[in-house]
Parts: structure tokens; C-alpha cells; sequence
């Protein structure tokens, strides 16, 4: 069997002085986890999260999920021109002698540099030495400019669809449902800054849904503030869910972290990429898995923000620091656990996220399956958490939105049931088997 990239050039790459891209993708290709490239998709997988972390573009995190989409999209249709075994997103081509290997380098390095060209020089390099395991053949030229092509057509394709709305813009709240008053969303003195995040989330043009607010009316709404459900979920959050808790368990900060990750792409791609390690799945079915998971939580996040500002309603913080008069909930000086993010609550981006990949990685690797989640950013370096099923996961996903303090429980539980329906529809909808 030929050697993974991933583990072919450790001798042969190192950093080149000043390139932190380089050093980045040396520390993730050298990772002693399961998350070892299987093949050239997940060692490209790899690649493009680490440029997008390394670029000076800063895409944030729906953004850089919609490059990754991009990337599988380019490698699926590429490797369909080859052996056609699903149908394509958008370029049609036959090149049945093309190298599959080749091919797939060619159209994740294309995505890549042309979505990232500050890096460019850093992923030519990396390109050109991942090139040299592959011999000198017909096939190998045919491959790469076939990967380069589709790669370039895929972005063009996608270059108006607005993805890149998804950043901080002034806006004026109170215009929503809730006016000013009570439940009425408004940046909170803790949020990163008091701007709002995404709020043109309804212009973009989803990877595979019809429109952003195709699901919307799944969702019920937020509760009812008079309702006895809200005032229960509002005390749950005030009590497990603050800075300064004094009866969450550490058990329970450590869900909160994990769930707290700022890119849940990593998280639920490198879970991906171990299973298709350890099912030592093709090319063809190594992308098509990453290819659907990241349409998938892509659209969700898209999904979910034309909700947040069709809805406008508060965050746990804003409600118990200025709640509706009800004194037992109400703490002028509250703060969650982690930082409040800075658009509004309903319904949760990260619930949404879990649901869509509960469904895909179910419908790529079976219902039962057991895997571990390793946090990259908030939990202590090595901590990982084992789960039984994805819906174990998808559990306790919203269980840690609530721990966290950024959402009330039928938040997390309404976007949950949102991202699954999102990725149903992806399912049955792009990249169908022939």
C-alpha cells in the first residue's frame, strides 16, 4: 500500500523561515492521533483548516467551513471524471485515465490557493513535494489538470454566493418580534465586540439548500416569556450555566468546553477523518463523506442565522441581568461561562451543527457507532470525550450549549431537530449514488 502523504514527507517537509502555514500544517501532519490522513482527501482536509487558520483573510468559521465545502465539492467532481459513481455538484467532465491520486491533489491545492492566495507560496510547496510520491506517468499529468480545472470552475461557481456576509456588521436591534422590550436580542456587555455577527444570513445562496429560510418553519419560536417552561430553562441556565456556579460539576464544565469549541468543523471533520482511517475507506468515499458532512453543517449555520434575525430574541445574559421583572431570576451582575457570543439566541448555531453531522456521520458510518472528540481550543491539551453513538453526542452537544451560558435548553433542542432536517435534505438531495 503506498504510503499516506501525511506520513511520507515527515522526513522531507519542514518549515520554511517566516511561513507559519508551513509550521502549522508540520505540527497537524505530525499529530500522533487517530487523525492521521488516511489518504490525499483527509491529508488535504488537513491542509485547508490549517491555511485558513494561518491566512490573513481570517474567514471565521461558517466561511472557512463553506472553503472546505468547496474543496470536497472540486475533489468529488474531479474523482467522478475519473470513475462516476455519484452525481457531480457542477462540473461534468469524463478523463477516465486521469491519476485519481494526482487528481485529488491538484483540486485541493486549486480550491485552496485560489480561496487563499496570501498562502500560496506556503501550499505551492507543500503541493510540489506531495507531487514527487507520485511517479511520473501519463496519468499523473492528465490527473492534475483535471483537478486544477474543476477546482477553478468550482469557485467561480460559487463566487456571488455571499458566504462572505457571514462577519461582524453594525446593526440596530429592537426591530424584531420583540420590539425593545422583553426578549428583544441586543449585544451584551460581555460579547467579543457590539457588533452583530451575520445578521444578512437570508441574501446567501446555500451549498445545496433551496434557500436559507427553506426550514424555518420547522421551528416554533422561542418560548413564551410568561410561560412557566420559560422561566424553568431561564433558572437552569442562571444556576449551571454562569461564570461563578457554584453547582456545576467540573464533569460538567468539561461538556461546556467541549461544546464551547469556536469551530465545530474541526471537531466533527477530524472525527470523520478517523473513521475513515480506521475503515481505510477509497478516495471516492473518504470525500464524498467530508464532501456532505461540511455542505451539511455549512447550510445549517446558514439555516440557523436567517432564524437568529427573523427572531431577534435575548441571549441568557441579557434575560437575567434585565429579565421581565420576575425577581427570582434576575442578577444585574450574571455573566455565563464562556463569552457571550454576539448575535441573537435563537435558535443555537453549534445544536444546529451537531444535528446536521449526527445524521450524515450515521448515514457514512452506522448508527452505533463509538468514537472520541477531542477539543481543540477550550479543554486541556490531549482531553478527548468517548461517546457510544452520535446521537450521544448530539445529547450532550446540547446539554453543553445550556452549561455554557449561551442558550436556553429549547434553543439547543429546536436546532437540533433543524440541522438534522438540514442533512436529510443534503442527503437525498446532491451527490446521489448512480
Amino acid at each position: 500500500m503506498i504510503p499516506t502523504v501525511a506520513l511520507a514527507m515527515r522526513a522531507a517537509f519542514g518549515p520554511s523561515p517566516g511561513s507559519l502555514l508551513s509550521c502549522c500544517l508540520l505540527f497537524a501532519l505530525w499529530l500522533p492521533i487517530g487523525s492521521a490522513a488516511a489518504n490525499e482527501v483527509t491529508d488535504w482536509s488537513v491542509i485547508i483548516e490549517q491555511t485558513a487558520i494561518a491566512s490573513s483573510v481570517k474567514p471565521g468559521v461558517i466561511l472557512s467551513g463553506r472553503n472546505v465545502s468547496l474543496m470536497h465539492l472540486a475533489m468529488h467532481d474531479t474523482l467522478n471524471s475519473i470513475s462516476r459513481r455519484h452525481d457531480s455538484y457542477g462540473v461534468h467532465r469524463s478523463s477516465p485515465d486521469a491519476n485519481p491520486r494526482a487528481a485529488v491533489m491538484a483540486a485541493g491545492h486549486g480550491v485552496a490557493v485560489r480561496l487563499y492566495p496570501d498562502q500560496a507560496s506556503s501550499l505551492d510547496n507543500l503541493y510540489s513535494k506531495m507531487l514527487l510520491t507520485i511517479p511520473d506517468e501519463p496519468g499523473k499529468n492528465e490527473g492534475l489538470v483535471l483537478g486544477d480545472e474543476i477546482a477553478a470552475k468550482i469557485v467561480a461557481l460559487r463566487a456571488d454566493d455571499h458566504f462572505d456576509y457571514a462577519t461582524p456588521e453594525p446593526f440596530v436591534s429592537g426591530k424584531g418580534p420583540y420590539g425593545s422590550g422583553p426578549g428583544a436580542w441586543r449585544p451584551a456587555p460581555d460579547s467579543p465586540h457590539q457588533n452583530a455577527n451575520f445578521p444578512r444570513a437570508s441574501l446567501v445562496t446555500p451549498l445545496a439548500l433551496k434557500s436559507p429560510s427553506q426550514f424555518r418553519n420547522l421551528l416554533p419560536g422561542p418560548l413564551n416569556l410568561s410561560s412557566g417552561k420559560y422561566s424553568r430553562e431561564l433558572e437552569e441556565v442562571r444556576t449551571l450555566g454562569g461564570k461563578a456556579s457554584t453547582v456545576r460539576t467540573p464533569d460538567q464544565t468539561m461538556i461546556a468546553m467541549l461544546w464551547g469549541e469556536t469551530s465545530l468543523f474541526r471537531t466533527f471533520n477530524e472525527i470523520a477523518r478517523n473513521l475513515i482511517s480506521a475503515r481505510n475507506d477509497d478516495l471516492w468515499e473518504s470525500n464524498r463523506t467530508l464532501a456532505l458532512l461540511n455542505v451539511a453543517m455549512a447550510d445549517s449555520y446558514v439555516a440557523v442565522f436567517d432564524a437568529k434575525y427573523h427572531y431577534q430574541f435575548w441571549r441568557p445574559t441579557m434575560a437575567i441581568r434585565w429579565a421581565d421583572g420576575n425577581e427570582k431570576t434576575t442578577s444585574g451582575s450574571w455573566l455565563p461561562l464562556l463569552p457571550t457570543p454576539p448575535f441573537p439566541e435563537y435558535p443555537s448555531g453549534h445544536s444546529a451543527a451537531c444535528g446536521s453531522a449526527q445524521i450524515m456521520l450515521e448515514s457514512a458510518f452506522g448508527r452505533s457507532t463509538t468514537f472520541a472528540a477531542t477539543g481543540t481550543t477550550l479543554l486541556p491539551a490531549g482531553h478527548s470525550r468517548n461517546f457510544s453513538s452520535f446521537d450521544d453526542a448530539s445529547r450532550e452537544c446540547v446539554e453543553g450549549r445550556m452549561l455554557c451560558g449561551a442558550h436556553f435548553r429549547f434553543s439547543d433542542e429546536d436546532a437540533l431537530y433543524l440541522g438534522q432536517h438540514v442533512s436529510r435534505y443534503v442527503i437525498r438531495n446532491i451527490l446521489a449514488a448512480r
